[in-house]
């Protein structure tokens, strides 16, 4: 898709801005085959930034030309230019505790044995009596087909405690001296929100379903402010080497101490990418007390909307319908929209249910949200659209995790999985995200499974909901920015906005789509200051 300059033209702010700009851009990058997510202009050369913002859009001789002698010049080498991705639903602390614990995701641990072996040799470096923290084990990709107990971790570490977190965040496993730690025996009863598994003597197996915010209250397992300093810069300085400008945090506990700690983050440069933070249905009441409402903040760091977790782990709603009408009702009472994490079907038609019903959010305000929207078959995809309701969902499910849906999942189902295309062609509004640290942040195997469903082994899963390549970038850049109502700043390459691109190694639209998945980023650009570079 090689460009031709002769039809491009320059694509400039009005007189005043470009005055503002002394006409002298900081930065211009030429040589590029730009794809800009800008119907007015979809494709151009060059780009010219001046003060963190793009100045022009236009051919190599036309943006060339206004250059001053001391503009950064860029050679694109004719690689391919995007909006820098907004990843639209991400823990960002999370995904830096990964960083510093021990990996046992089923590429490093396909067994329960091998997750022991492996949490045998982590113990031996970490001192008696300090947590031994562990991510990403899979019960499904295990070859005993199970989660790991008590008894296993009891094994081989009997003197620290130790908690193993599932890859999908709503599991968690703890050895008997990390049950005691936490006050779990017997008797404890199960909180409202969890489960705590028991075998048949009622002894906790140390399996503990959708109880992370109950081990919070109960275990303190904060790490020093360098701790987390540390894991933030490794975390983001992976999101950078994906070409992620921006991102919005997810985390249902998020209230005004993480608010605090992302401030500190992002005025210190640790956190070079953007941060949209949504706010935990619980907190939002400190963050209001605060002075914080929705889309309080600058362009490095703002306030998104309100989280609220809708859950079937017990097998029944939780919270129940009435109480998550409630919650909805005084989110949207105080400005903000809501954003309802449902994954089963019965939660989809649930949130949409209640979001039909909530009054109209204040002009500006972007819509309300459902995170995930895993099962969607045609009932209930019709309520999501009665709802008016944005979707922000995750293909790279399918890409990681194809394998064991297509064995776990009901065959009726698998069709209407992250069926993005079809939610697409209902006139819903969507956007991609990663979930991350669930699977890896890495847009492109999610824009892969977008296009053709496609998993790691190369199955099909089954359904027709794909899309182009073309609404995949889109997805994963401009509708992002829709999604959290900064769409005048981000999302596409046109003049005013925030200067956030990604230099990509190949061209998306003539790459075979089989090939997509192994899209690398060359050079990542944030307000016309590249922060990453790759080989």
């Amino acid at each position: 898709m090689a460009c031709q300059r002769s039809p491009f033209r320059v694509q400039t702010p009005d007189r005043r801005y470009f005055q503002d700009m002394q006409q002298k851009p900081d930065l211009v990058v030429l040589n590029t085959e730009a794809l800009t997510m800008d119907a007015s202009q979809p494709q151009a050369q060059a780009v010219a930034v001046a003060k963190e913002r793009i100045l022009a859009v236009g051919s190599d001789e036309e943006i060339k030309g206004l250059a001053g002698p001391d503009t950064e010049i860029i050679d694109g080498q004719g690689l391919t230019l995007l909006p820098g991705f907004i990843d639209s639903h991400i823990h960002l602390l999370s995904l830096a505790r990964t960083t510093q614990e021990l990996d046992c995701r089923p590429d490093k641990a396909s067994s329960v044995t091998a997750i022991a072996h492996r949490v045998f040799e982590w113990a031996r470096i970490v001192p008696p009596g300090e947590w031994v923290r562990c991510f990403g084990y899979d019960d499904l990709a295990l070859d005993e087909r199970r989660h790991p107990t008590r008894h296993d971790l009891d094994k081989i570490s009997p003197r620290h405690p130790v908690r193993l977190d599932h890859r999908s965040g709503h599991a968690t496993v703890l050895n008997s001296v990390g049950l005691q730690m936490a006050g779990i025996n017997a008797e404890t009863p199960d909180p409202v929100e969890g489960v705590i598994d028991r075998d048949a003597n009622s002894e906790p197996t140390g399996v503990l379903l959708e109880m992370s915010a109950f081990l919070s209250e109960r275990v303190d397992m904060r790490r020093s402010r360098n701790r987390i300093r540390q894991g933030v810069t490794a975390a983001n300085r992976l999101l950078l080497s994906f070409g992620i400008t921006s991102v919005q945090d997810a985390g249902p506990e998020n209230g005004l101490e993480r608010w605090q700690a992302f401030r500190d983050l992002a005025d210190s440069e640790t956190l070079r990418s953007r941060i949209t933070m949504m706010a935990g249905a619980g907190r939002r009441a400190d963050l209001i007390s605060d002075g914080l409402v929705w889309g309080s903040g600058d362009h490095q760091l703002r306030l998104g909307h309100v989280k609220i977790m809708l859950t079937m782990t017990t097998g029944a709603l939780h919270p129940s319908l009435k109480e998550l009408q409630e919650i909805a009702l005084d989110a949207c009472r105080s400005g903000f929209p809501v954003a309802i994490h449902c994954v089963e079907q019965e939660a989809v038609a649930a949130a949409a249910q209640v979001i039909a019903d909530l009054p109209p959010l204040p002009a500006g305000v972007p819509p309300h949200r459902i995170e995930h929207c895993s099962e969607c078959p045609p009932d209930v995809l019709d309520s999501v659209h009665r709802s008016g309701a944005a979707v922000a969902t995750q293909p790279g499910f399918i890409h990681w995790n194809g394998p064991s849906y297509r064995e776990n999942v009901e065959a009726s189902m698998q069709p209407h999985l992250y069926p993005i295309g079809t939610i697409e062609s209902a006139g819903i509004k969507i956007a991609l995200g990663s979930d991350a640290p669930v699977i890896s942040p890495d847009p492109w195997p999610a824009i892969h499974s977008a296009v053709t469903r496609l998993h790691y082994e190369g199955r099909q899963l089954p359904g027709a909901g794909t899309v182009s390549i073309e609404t995949a970038l889109r997805m994963y850049t401009l509708s992002g920015a829709e999604l959290e109502g900064t769409v005048p700043d981000k999302g596409s390459i046109t003049p005013r906005k925030l200067a956030d691109l990604v230099l990509v190694d190949r061209d998306p639209v003539s790459t075979n789509s089989g090939e997509l998945k192994d899209i690398k980023a060359k050079m990542t650009i944030i307000g016309g200051a590249v922060v990453w570079e790759g080989r």
